[in-house]
């Protein structure tokens, strides 16, 4: 009796049975390779944690003064050389003081100048000329602080009468008074102007003569009135401030009509681009960097970006530990000290300066 043949089974049982039997073994095996490739490409504990190195550099105040003005708001891009801010050093009320001085001083010279002999008439009338042309600039000096002043009471009142907190009366009188001072600062512009190429014409004609000893004595007086005013004049032009590097404005320390002190900062600038990663190996230490190795680096945004980078500098000394990366590792306010240690940036990696990167030393 020849054997029967075997029974065919349906392909629904043998897809039932290749399910409850083989299927659970695969899908474990394939999560486990997946999950050990994940662990090793993208959730493996970095060595350390590195930032985007911000280079920032504070504009300062080379006297104290009053900063009259901010050439630049918050985050504003700027480049080398860009003014700033400008810092008058010298109040209203100082000057004046100095220039009444100055005033009465070239007035005692001037009395001085009587009793001379009458050979020396010639000189001394071009002497006059001198100090004549030095009274109508302690004048013109006079007149700017003046308008210094009348600037700054129209500013403060123009806001008030805006609110109506002043009466038109006072508004107009102080925007005439402006306006009348900056018409006799004009012409007393014009006055010095005219006058300057006379009284230089004198100096070079006199400096290399050999004067008698009142006209030596005369000139020699001329001489410290007029550096006392050219120092003067100085102090009442503000002083202009300008950004040391090209970047952007990352803080506004003062605004415009605040005092400053001797090296106080206005501004905070910093640059667009970092040029290095500064990460610290904290203790104990797990790797000892050598200047040259590569290393992974790999960004903390959503799509975790990797590169490679390498090691420029590594520190001789165990250092403070910055306060942002600490507050990564959840230690705040905790000092540690840690081996500072210099990375290249990837150029596929486009970091923003403080940017924070997990580093991965393999070796």
């Amino acid at each position: 009796m020849s054997a029967l043949p075997p029974i065919p089974t349906p392909s629904r049982h043998r897809w039932t049975a290749f399910c409850t039997e083989k299927l659970p073994f695969v899908v474990f095996a394939l999560g486990v390779i997946g999950a050990a490739i994940l662990w090793k490409e993208s959730a493996s504990a970095p060595t350390l944690v590195a930032e985007a190195e911000i280079v920032r550099s504070e504009v300062r105040a080379v006297h104290p003064g009053t900063l009259v003005s901010l050439e630049v708001a918050l985050l504003q891009p700027v480049t080398a050389g860009q003014i700033i801010g400008r810092v008058r050093t010298a109040s209203s009320e100082v000057a004046a003081a100095s220039l009444n001085v100055i005033r009465a001083e070239i007035e005692l010279l001037r009395a001085n100048l009587e009793p001379v002999l009458p050979a020396q008439r010639v000189a001394l009338d071009a002497a006059r000329l001198q100090l004549d042309w030095m009274r109508e600039r302690v004048t013109l000096a006079s007149l700017r602080v003046q308008l210094q002043q009348a600037d700054a009471d129209l500013t403060r009142l123009t806001p008030l009468h805006a609110q109506n907190l002043v009466s038109a009366e006072v508004f107009d009188n102080a925007r005439s008074q402006r306006a009348n001072l900056a018409a006799q600062l004009d012409e007393q512009e014009k006055l010095v102007a005219t006058l300057a190429p006379a009284a230089d014409r004198f100096s070079t004609q006199n400096a290399d003569a050999t004067p008698r000893s009142p006209s030596e004595t005369l000139a020699a007086a001329l001489k410290v009135q007029d550096e006392k005013l050219r120092l003067t004049e100085a102090q009442l032009g503000p002083v202009t401030l300008t950004a040391p590097i090209s970047g952007f404005v990352m803080l506004v320390h003062r605004r415009p009509g605040e005092m400053v002190a001797t090296g106080e900062p206005i501004v905070t600038v910093a640059a667009a681009e970092s040029a290095r990663l500064v990460g610290f190996l904290r203790q104990p230490l797990p790797v000892n960097p050598k200047t040259g190795a590569k290393v992974e680096v790999r960004t903390r945004s959503l799509s975790r970006a990797a590169g490679t980078a390498t090691v420029l500098e590594t520190g001789r000394a165990l250092e403070p530990v910055s306060p942002t990366l600490l507050a990564l590792v959840n230690r705040p306010g905790s000092p540690e000290l840690g081996l500072r240690v210099h990375l290249s940036i990837p150029p596929e990696l486009k970091l923003r300066p403080g940017e924070q990167v997990d580093v991965l030393i393999r070796d």
